[in-house]
């Protein structure tokens, strides 16, 4: 199926906890809508020459933070799809970004499913080393309000394909848009 991307007004920002699909659905989103797409941790990870889990040993969260702040701001600039870090709604400069900005899709899934998912990969994740169930716990205590709060749109990841997700996030914009001009 072609899509039209015309009807979109503002860059499409994907929040939401690691593991929940954000860097896998930008790319397929963005594809659909033939817009370019960007992830704040990679290009946070390429400006530092280090990986995000370097980064936050070497420099600590605050560094990171700042980076990733920038990162957004830069992202903001054109009509793109966004893969955001888990974090990025911690600094209420950003939320505002984000508010102001963007539409915001909140990409939810239950913990197992994430904890499944970041299995393969748990060193690059430097917020969850350790016991990764308290620690996954304890970050959507503290994010799920914010995620909530900034949301549009909110997907649950569980149990549907990428390419799925990709059809429903469709639908809901388009639906959105609609209601919005009806």
């Amino acid at each position: 199926m072609v899509w039209d991307p015309n009807w979109l007004e503002r860059p499409i920002a994907l929040i939401g906890l690691s593991g929940c699909g954000k860097s896998t659905l930008a790319r397929l989103l963005a594809r659909a809508l033939s817009w370019p797409w960007y992830d704040t941790d990679a290009a946070v990870a390429a400006a530092a020459g280090m990986s995000v889990a370097d980064l936050f040993q070497t420099y600590g969260e605050a560094e990171f933070r700042a980076r990733e702040s920038a990162a957004l701001c830069e992202a903001l600039r054109e009509a793109q799809v966004i893969a955001t870090g888990g974090g990025i709604v911690l600094q209420p400069e950003n939320r505002q970004m984000l508010h102001d900005r963007a539409t915001v899709i909140w990409l939810d899934a239950s913990d197992a499913t994430i904890l499944a998912r970041l299995a393969v990969d748990a060193e690059e994740r430097p917020l969850l080393r350790g016991d990764a169930a308290t620690r996954l716990a304890a970050l959507r205590a503290a994010r799920a309000p914010l995620y909530a709060a900034l949301a549009d749109l909110t997907v649950q990841t569980d149990g549907v394909t990428p390419i799925e997700l990709v059809q429903q996030i469709i639908t809901a914009l388009r639906k959105g848009k609609e209601e919005r001009a009806g």
